[in-house]
């Protein structure tokens, strides 16, 4: 990923511009509402977006830290040079949008929705991925790393070369048709074997 360089400005109490640039903002709760809204260079830290309304956003070089976006929906829109640090992701929707060079680091991204979203250079880290939908994706160089893969959904989607082999899988839901290549440990490999209805004799 690359380096996200933010200017640190001073606090500021909401978000009342069309187009944001280089502001640092912490411990504010977001409640307003925004036809659309561009945020680029932006440090955002202990922040709540919980009960913001975002009809659209692009966001561009910023970082998030400590933050909620909860059930946020972040539809068929853009979003370049990222990271999401140790935030609450929970039900956020992606769909339909193009995400380049985002880090999520330690983020709960339980219910999350990527379907037909185009990643490519995305990282999860010590992320928990359970019951989140990669169905219909595009990506390139994908990393998912000690990540909770519980009853995540992998439909339509090509998986050679995805390598899972250090994540947790349990009843994930994937597409037998886009099976070749994924990258698995031996362990795993029994797993999926089961999901596909394979019956292993001793």
């Amino acid at each position: 990923m690359k380096s996200v360089t933010l200017k640190k400005l001073e606090d500021v109490e909401q978000l009342d511009d069309e187009y944001m640039d280089s502001k640092k903002i912490e411990g504010t709760t977001f409640s307003n509402y925004h036809d659309y809204l561009e945020v680029k260079n932006c440090y955002f830290k202990n922040c709540n977006f919980e009960r913001i309304i975002f009809q659209g956003i692009d966001i561009e070089n910023s970082l998030f830290e400590n933050c909620n976006l909860s059930n946020q929906s972040l539809l068929n829109h853009s979003y370049h040079i990222i990271e999401f640090k140790n935030c609450n992701l929970t039900g956020i929707d992606f769909t339909d949008s193009y995400l380049e060079s985002v880090m999520f680091n330690n983020c709960n991204l339980r219910y999350a929705n990527f379907t037909n979203t185009n990643l490519k250079e995305i990282t999860f880290k010590g992320c928990n991925l359970e019951e989140v939908s990669f169905n219909k994706i595009k990506w390139k160089k994908l990393v998912l790393d000690d990540c909770n893969l519980y009853g995540t959904e992998f439909i339509k989607t090509k998986l050679d070369d995805l390598d899972i082999s250090n994540c947790e899988i349990r009843d994930l839901k994937i597409d037998s048709n886009y099976l070749k290549g994924l990258v698995v440990s031996y362990e795993q490999a029994v797993i999926i074997s089961t999901i596909l209805g394979i019956k292993i004799k001793n």
